[in-house]
């Protein structure tokens, strides 16, 4: 009747939950745990902060602009010629950088298109679902351009078959839809003559090998072993001194591929804090969140990008998600799936290369 009810609806939410606290006289079992009616004002979502998201998302855009020129600067060439414009500005002469806008565009529109197929998929989901989310907030990042989006729920999923499909949605989708770009990009990259390649953007050894994934693509589709790293004591010096020249959309994949694995880690309010939840419930999604910070501490000792991640999710992203309207149908199997797939492709991204 309430659900029928337009007028009840705009007044209040109910929620079908488990009983957060129980007879403890009782011997309870896990699988028929107590259920309690959860009755709330209409509003339930957090203040969506619209100052701050858009001041959130401006930094983002710039530093994913930083994000775009970097690798170009990174080839010496490139930057030797930066360096001769900027040396002939300081002398008062005429001088033009546009020529280094014009080429990190690219890079920059490829990256965000990317992006946009994650969120794409998000709100696809949420409208067939009959549910509201926010604008995204674009999170900077001077090490990938943006570390994450932040799409929260203005109103609640139905139940957690729809919080899962919203959860896996965007990062499958961005993921698959950057490794795509990361094979053409490599296919752009071998078949370039040698002129064109002195003009590519650069990425670091180092930060290649951080993905098993994206790094055993290049290796296949560039061979040679070119990211092989010699086992001497000058093995932590070529790793930090040898480039990667790529093209600008294989770059893109790249980090794009490694940005949306991050987004499927089960912690919190990120994508697969949602999905966590929707599969191991309120109290098992706690517990995966521990041992997911604590993995990704422990990457961190070897990536500076998961490190980073670490201190994003404790500080921004740890609060569990708001309730569904019914929290006690599990999702079907079918959802197990396809988060075991998305969940082997976030390992296969993220664990580095040996």
């Amino acid at each position: 009747r309430i659900a029928n009810d337009a007028r009840l609806r705009e007044k209040i939410s109910f929620f079908l939950v488990k009983d957060p606290l129980p007879n403890q006289e009782e011997i309870l079992d896990p699988l028929n745990w107590p259920q309690v009616l959860f009755v709330a004002g209409p509003d339930v979502a957090r203040d969506p902060a619209v100052i701050l998201r858009t001041a959130i998302s401006s930094i983002g855009i710039a530093t994913a602009w930083y994000g775009s020129i970097a690798p170009f600067l990174a080839n010496s060439k490139l930057l030797d010629r930066a360096t001769e414009t900027m040396e002939l500005a300081d002398a008062g002469m005429p001088s033009d950088l546009s020529w280094l806008s014009e080429m990190s565009i690219p890079l920059f529109v490829s990256f965000f298109a990317l992006q946009l197929t994650h969120e794409a998929a998000h709100l696809a989901v949420a409208k067939s679902k009959g549910f509201e989310v926010t604008v995204p907030t674009l999170v900077p990042s001077v090490m990938t351009g943006i570390t994450s989006s932040i799409t929260s729920l203005k109103t609640s999923p139905k139940n957690k078959q729809d919080l899962a499909d919203f959860a896996v949605a965007g990062p499958l989708v961005g993921m698959i839809s950057s490794i795509l770009a990361l094979c053409y990009g490599l296919v752009l990259t071998a078949t370039a003559d040698a002129a064109t390649v002195q003009t590519f953007p650069g990425l670091p050894l180092a930060i290649l090998r951080q993905s098993s994934l994206g790094g055993g693509l290049i290796d296949l589709f560039l061979g040679n072993g070119v990211l092989n790293v010699p086992a001497s004591a000058e093995a932590a010096q070529v790793l930090a001194s040898t480039l990667i020249a790529l093209h600008p959309l294989a770059v893109a994949g790249f980090i794009s591929l490694v940005v949306n694995a991050l987004a499927l880690v089960p912690a919190g309010r990120t994508d697969g804090g949602r999905l966590s939840l929707a599969i191991f419930g309120r109290s098992g999604s706690q517990g995966i969140t521990f041992v997911s910070l604590a993995s990704l501490f422990i990457l961190g000792i070897q990536s500076d990008l998961t490190l980073f991640y670490f201190a994003f999710l404790v500080f921004c992203q740890s609060e569990l998600e708001i309730p569904m309207r019914n929290e006690i149908d599990d999702v079907d199997f079918s959802r197990v799936v396809v988060a075991l797939f998305a969940g082997f492709l976030v390992l296969l991204t993220l664990i580095p290369m040996s």
